[in-house]
């Protein structure tokens, strides 16, 4: 998904507002120095003359004749040019002061060089991404260049896996990368459990940011934001069927990736239930990845959210359960 063609077109006319802006700024510029330097205007009117010529020169250049004609031109208008540099150059002004002047000098303030969106395009999508995915200064300080390894230990050991905390983490590192890395093919949903504090959040955040910077479009709510959002948007939807398309249709179920986190903060009731499994199905259906949070183990996300919920979450999602100290705690004390 990425931005929606609204947002698409937005930045699109900034573009035009921007080349237009750069034709009234030589516009201004060129005005300033035909009245500090007349003979400037002389050249460019001789320029202009001698360029039609070039022109003429090129379409009846049949022989060795026309030919060298269309070199001499060519060289005069060089001259010429090389003259106007040197006169802005003596009254003080830079040698491209009556060049047209870009924002963007790779593009030309076009977002695209030839066929391939430029760099400067790929910085206005991702900005608006930023904005929307609601963890914009969360993301700035957790990602993966700012996670730290020396949070977990190699003495918590997991009874089930034998692994410890530190290994598990590694692993799931190594996991959460290539779901990053493969995300355009078709990424798989994640479930990230475990107790409060052992780097859930953050772990998603670093997800988070580094599909964005890849430009696609995530969406991040709290448990209790998004089923507040889902509910106010359901019970008005008859009053305002565009907000209940936007909000659900497509932040929730069509951006690239949507992330729950903290399921089971909410107060569960029947809304919040069959909401989960809608959207669950809903994003399935569309083949768009979600990732969901949570401090409940596995059998308290069945008790609570019903065996259909949770036989999907099982058979539809790779589960990641992170233990180890309260990072809450152990970064407090350093």
């Amino acid at each position: 998904m990425g931005i929606t063609n609204k947002q698409y077109n937005q930045i699109v006319r900034e573009y035009e507002r921007l080349r237009l802006n750069n034709v009234h700024s030589l516009d201004r510029r060129t005005d300033e120095i035909y009245k500090k330097i007349p003979k400037i205007r002389e050249i460019h009117n001789e320029i202009s003359s001698l360029s039609v010529k070039e022109a003429k020169a090129r379409l009846l250049s049949e022989d060795v004749k026309s030919s060298d004609s269309d070199s001499s031109l060519k060289e005069t208008i060089a001259r010429l040019s090389e003259q106007k540099k040197r006169l802005l150059t003596e009254n003080g002004f830079p040698a491209d002061y009556l060049s047209m002047h870009y924002t963007c000098e790779k593009c030309k303030d076009t977002g695209y060089i030839e066929n391939e969106m430029c760099s400067c395009m790929h910085a206005k999508i991702v900005e608006i991404l930023y904005e929307q995915s609601n963890i914009r200064e969360l993301i700035d300080r957790e990602n993966f260049s700012t996670f730290c390894m020396e949070y977990y230990s190699d003495d918590i050991i997991d009874e089930n896996t034998g692994l410890s905390s530190k290994a598990n983490m590694i692993e799931t590192l190594n996991i959460c990368h290539d779901f990053v890395n493969n995300f355009k093919e078709g990424g798989h949903n994640l479930l990230i459990y475990g107790v409060i504090g052992v780097g859930k959040t953050f772990l998603i955040n670093c997800i988070a940011k580094e599909l964005i910077d890849r430009s696609f479009s995530v969406i991040y709510m709290s448990a209790i934001q998004f089923f507040h959002v889902l509910e106010d948007a359901s019970f008005h939807r008859g009053e305002n069927l565009s907000a209940y398309e936007s909000t659900v249709q497509r932040d929730f179920y069509e951006c690239d990736l949507l992330i729950i986190d903290d399921l089971g903060t909410e107060i569960p009731n029947a809304f919040t239930s069959s909401s989960l499994f809608h959207c669950i199905n809903e994003r399935a259906i569309r083949k768009k990845p979600l990732i969901i949070s949570t401090n409940l183990a596995l059998g308290n996300l069945r008790d609570i959210y019903s065996d259909r919920i949770f036989s999907r979450i099982a058979s539809n999602f790779k589960m990641l359960k992170i233990f180890g100290k309260d990072l809450r705690i152990l970064k407090s004390l350093y």
